[in-house]
């Protein structure tokens, strides 16, 4: 992709915060601006390589962004929830699969850290040692059969996305009594399977591990759903709200590029020869306004939901389920309507641009790809709905 003029969107993608990270944010989003020329390629190279290139990574681990959901006590420079939306909606306005390493990183990385007993925190986060990098994912897909000390770990995980740049993998397992158990391993202890032949977010490496009675002792394990033992404010959040900003600013990024992408195409194509150009066209121009509005509003909800949810979680309390159902509400909202713009978008370009070598038919892959995650899954509408049901039946007539 060529890259385009520096701060497209310097309204959208930089929002203005009084918060102690504000020096941080604004040195991460300069070095990743500086870099988009870098990060641009890296997506080149990631469709051909299924996985972010090692420099791109050396990259990623120099600015910090594996570790922006790492409680400070181990090492990490954790950011609120919206300053790191502003990050990654600016990688992902390079290139998605830059965005979406650091955005898994920072994550699996924020969950051994601020969820894992202290000695095996102190495992992963070795005082000293440079700060690890952690995929996978916590559905229950394996059994823990419990042995002395731990559990013998057998299961396939899918979506382990930046495994190839990996030291730990993180997922869940269910125990015979049906409980629900997260683990933290290293990664040599697992089969890597080469999976990842998809057609959107090609580059990100998500691939597939296998364990067979990996023995994982009890202090590398904790509840899925249990209240995080480190981190603050940020880790009150609790689950889902924890893990929601993340698509949705990635998706916000990614749309917001397509719309630069076609209004930069619009100026010089036409259906027809001799016909208008697709700028010059009453019909576009309606369908541009309407999708900036549709990303911007998109946008906002979400953060509103979160900026709710954080600002009870810096109150010192936990947030309550009715906010966790508008955070997760709002993020699918997001999701869809992003790549619903994108792909609205897609067809005025016409032939062109289902060219391999084109960014549209790229954002539109990865925008439908990052649709199908399991965080913004349309089943939280329906959370949304029972809450409402259920709030309304407890107001007085």
């Amino acid at each position: 992709m060529s890259g385009l003029p520096a701060d497209p969107h310097a309204d959208l993608l930089a929002g203005a915060h009084t918060d102690p990270g504000a020096d941080l944010l604004a040195d991460l989003l300069a070095g990743a601006r500086s870099r988009r020329g870098e990060f641009e390629a890296a997506g080149d190279r990631a469709e051909e390589l299924r996985t972010l290139p090692t420099e791109t990574v050396r990259t990623l681990r120099e600015m910090g962004l594996f570790w922006l959901k790492t409680p400070s006590e181990l090492g990490g420079t954790p950011l609120p929830p919206l300053e790191f939306c502003d990050v990654i909606e600016e990688l992902a306005y390079a290139d998605v699969s830059t965005a979406w390493a650091a955005m898994i990183g920072a994550g699996c990385a924020g969950l051994a850290g601020g969820w894992l007993p202290s000695e095996g925190a102190e495992r992963v986060f070795v005082p000293g040692r440079p700060l690890p990098v952690i995929a996978g994912q916590l559905q229950p897909r394996g059994t823990g059969r419990p042995a002395d000390g731990g559990y013998l770990v057998t299961g396939r995980w899918s979506f382990a996305s930046g495994i190839a740049h990996a030291d730990w993998l993180i997922g869940c397992f269910r125990e015979p009594d049906d409980v629900l158990v997260v683990f933290v391993m290293p990664k040599d202890e697992a089969e890597v399977i080469d999976t990842w032949h998809v057609a959107g977010l090609v580059g990100t490496g998500s691939m597939d591990f296998r364990t067979t009675d990996v023995f994982v002792p009890l202090e590398m394990t904790y509840p899925l759903g249990a209240d995080a033992v480190r981190g603050g404010s940020l880790f009150r959040l609790g689950m889902p709200a924890f893990v929601s900003n993340e698509v949705p600013p990635l998706c916000a990024g990614l749309a917001l590029r397509a719309l630069d992408d076609m209004t930069e195409l619009a100026s010089h194509t036409a259906r027809f020869p001799g016909a208008p150009t697709l700028s010059e066209r009453a019909v576009f121009h309606k369908e541009l306004g309407r999708a900036e509005v549709k990303v911007k509003a998109a946008r906002l909800l979400h953060r509103d939901a979160m900026r709710a949810a954080w600002e009870t979680a810096s109150a010192g309390k936990l947030v309550p389920e009715p906010q966790q159902v508008a955070v997760t509400a709002a993020s699918v909202y997001a999701v869809e309507t992003c790549a619903e713009v994108v792909t609205d978008l897609f067809r005025y370009g016409g032939g062109r641009v289902l060219s391999l070598s084109h960014p549209m038919q790229r954002h539109l892959r990865n925008a439908l790809a990052a649709r199908q995650h399991v965080a913004v899954s349309e089943e939280f509408y329906e959370a949304a709905g029972r809450e409402r049901i259920e709030s309304a039946k407890s107001r007085p007539d």
